[in-house]
């Protein structure tokens, strides 16, 4: 018996050290906090290491937003057979990316961890030009975030595949994004509104949405100390005949 706990305790201690827990930021933290954005395609995979599990990508750039182009992706994972548990990522060739990524020993690497989007640009165009103003506007206006974090929320009164802000009718927005600083309570539901910029259009329904409807998701290790935070929305129109596809949300 006593063995048998003991093998017990062995292997639950194993599921906890394999077990991948990655902190997620939100779109908007990730660009801010990145050395190198951009949309890449994968061209080619090669280089296993069997001991470091680990191999390389040949990449292009199709988009680049923040940074300096490079060709080289170091990847976390063996090809073809990356174990979840030890937050290993698979890549193909023909792949598209989303990357906001941080350089590590003057090289590029990317785990299941890492701040990326997988995408399909030809299906995409609309949405990749909102990224773009957005990204646009954020390093423009950055010094307005200053002590401030961005989080994501999401609607906690949903019942169909849309929420109710996706679910808003004729909206034509002037830009395709719109950026709010919020308030909110202990129950983590929004007190307070204050638009830095909005869409243009149904503007007073959207917030008053959000304050109905949305729940905000807490950072893990928030800098906020005031229940204040930032909401950055964006339209992604090419998601409008998409199944649970996001019209209006707070992620891409």
């Amino acid at each position: 018996m006593k063995k048998l706990l003991l093998l017990l305790f062995f292997v639950i201690g194993l599921i906890k050290v394999s077990a991948c827990k990655c902190v997620t930021k939100t779109l908007a933290e990730n660009y801010l906090a990145a050395d190198v954005v951009g949309v890449i395609k994968i061209i080619k995979v090669y280089d296993e290491n069997h001991e470091q599990r680990t191999h390389k990508a040949d990449i292009e750039f199709e988009k680049i937003y923040k940074g300096e182009i490079f060709k080289t992706l170091n990847i976390r994972g063996l090809i073809g057979n990356p174990s979840s548990g030890a937050c290993e990522t698979n890549v193909k060739v023909g792949e598209e990316y989303l990357i906001l990524l941080n350089k590590y020993n003057n090289s590029y690497g990317i785990s299941s961890c890492s701040p990326k989007y997988h995408m399909n640009t030809k299906k995409e165009r609309k949405n990749l030009k909102a990224l773009e103003k957005t990204f646009a506007y954020i390093d423009k206006n950055k010094f307005r975030f200053i002590g401030l974090e961005f989080t994501t929320g999401y609607d906690k009164l949903q019942t169909g595949d849309k929420s109710a802000l996706s679910n808003i009718k004729n909206f034509s927005p002037k830009q395709p994004f719109a950026i709010y600083k919020i308030t909110i309570n202990n129950q983590q539901k929004v007190e307070k509104i204050s638009p830095i910029t909005i869409f243009g259009n149904k503007d007073e329904e959207i917030e008053k949405i959000m304050k109905n409807n949305m729940e905000i998701d807490v950072p893990l290790f928030t800098k906020s100390s005031t229940n204040e935070y930032l909401i950055l929305l964006l339209y992604l129109k090419d998601n409008m005949n998409t199944k649970y596809g996001e019209i209006i949300n707070s992620e891409w």
